[in-house]
């Protein structure tokens, strides 16, 4: 009996001392006095967005980077290596280039970028601050005007949002024409150096095929010919001629001296005739073998010499015509258009800020964080009362 009396006093004093922990678990679960912070923010934000946020009107395009040369074989090809096509290359320049700080100080020039979004007209939240820094003004820039990329179309949607309808459609019209200048002078830039190279390279070529044909036009001249090889051919023919001639001469004069006289006027007539053969043969010859103390033979190598370098001039200069042509031909094959698939058109209702549902959204977002919180500290307080 005692040991029942005993128990049940230290039931009574195990609840007296639980009681109270329970009854503040409880209390911090259950009581939202604190919940009214939550109503407040929602509230206040309510009213901003209904009374003082400043409406923003949104202008969308779609573009595709489109190339004029190229086949579709080339495309599958590097689609099977693992790599993109180069359209899609570029539209991946395009959409960085949009988002770039380079497009944000284009914007500036054309539509006054900064002097729009910093405004005293609009709200305090929603403008730009009078001095931002670069990084800030780039950040806030990326906020109004995005380009998203889809990677199975290859097509660029561009968004712009302005408090006016009329700057959100500059952003996206200037934003196309910039862009399509960028990605022209990304392939135009490369293809323009190569052009200038061959120029120069031609206008080297020519330079030496006139100097190639000059110095063989002043050898002809100095050494009174037109053909070294022409001239030799002439002169050894002339001497072979004579050669014949003079053997014939002289069989002649066998056969007359075997049966004349020596003093035949005939004979005579033939003697004469061999002695000048052979002096106008031996003339010749030395002529045939130099010519000023120069040798024919080095003439003619000469002059095939000059003649080869006037034949390599000309086919250097044919070479880099060709060269440029096709350098001509692969420009125009780089070249790049922005084919405009939805053409941006001038908003007529402000779309930002989705006041209902940004208001909305932080009651639910905040109702949910503070029964989070609520928790988390019933939690730690019934594990600290235990």
């Amino acid at each position: 009996m005692n040991n029942v009396l005993v128990k049940m006093k230290r039931a009574v004093d195990m609840r007296s001392i639980q009681g109270p922990a329970v009854q503040d678990v409880r209390a911090a679960t259950l009581t939202f006095g604190t919940y009214k912070y939550v109503l407040l923010a929602v509230l206040v934000a309510s009213l901003y967005y209904l009374l003082l946020a400043s409406d923003r009107y949104v202008t969308r395009a779609q573009v595709y980077v489109k190339s004029t040369g190229g086949g579709v074989a080339v495309a599958q090809q590097l689609q099977l290596l693992g790599s993109p096509p180069a359209d899609l290359k570029d539209t991946q320049l395009v959409q960085a280039f949009i988002v770039s700080q380079d497009m944000l100080m284009i914007l500036e020039e054309k539509i006054k970028f900064s002097e729009h979004f910093s405004s005293s007209d609009w709200d305090f939240y929603s403008r730009m601050s009078g001095t931002p820094s670069d990084e800030a003004r780039l950040k806030y820039f990326r906020k109004h005007l995005s380009a998203n990329l889809n990677p199975d179309t290859g097509m660029i949607n561009i968004r712009a949002q302005g408090f006016t309808p009329e700057l959100s459609l500059q952003m996206v019209e200037e934003a196309i024409k910039s862009s399509e200048v960028f990605v022209n002078s990304i392939g135009q830039r490369i293809a323009l150096e190569e052009i200038a190279f061959v120029e120069k390279e031609m206008a080297r070529a020519q330079e030496n095929l006139a100097a190639a044909r000059a110095k063989l036009l002043r050898f002809q001249n100095e050494n009174g010919l037109l053909s070294a090889e022409a001239a030799g051919a002439s002169r050894q023919a002339m001497v072979n001629e004579m050669e014949s001639e003079l053997v014939r001469m002289e069989t002649r004069e066998k056969t007359l001296s075997s049966y004349l006289n020596s003093a035949a006027s005939e004979l005579i007539s033939v003697r004469s005739r061999i002695v000048a053969l052979k002096e106008q043969l031996v003339i010749e010859r030395e002529k045939l073998a130099s010519r000023d103390g120069v040798s024919v033979n080095d003439v003619n190598a000469q002059y095939q010499a000059l003649e080869l370098e006037l034949k390599f001039a000309t086919d250097l200069y044919q070479t880099t015509l060709v060269s440029l042509e096709r350098a001509r031909i692969e420009s125009y094959k780089k070249l790049k258009h922005l084919v405009v698939i939805q053409s941006p058109q001038l908003p007529d209702e402000a779309l930002e800020p989705r006041k209902l549902y940004n208001i909305a959204t932080l009651f639910v977002a905040l109702s949910l964080a503070y029964g989070i919180i609520t928790m988390i500290v019933a939690t730690i307080r019934e594990h600290r009362d235990v």
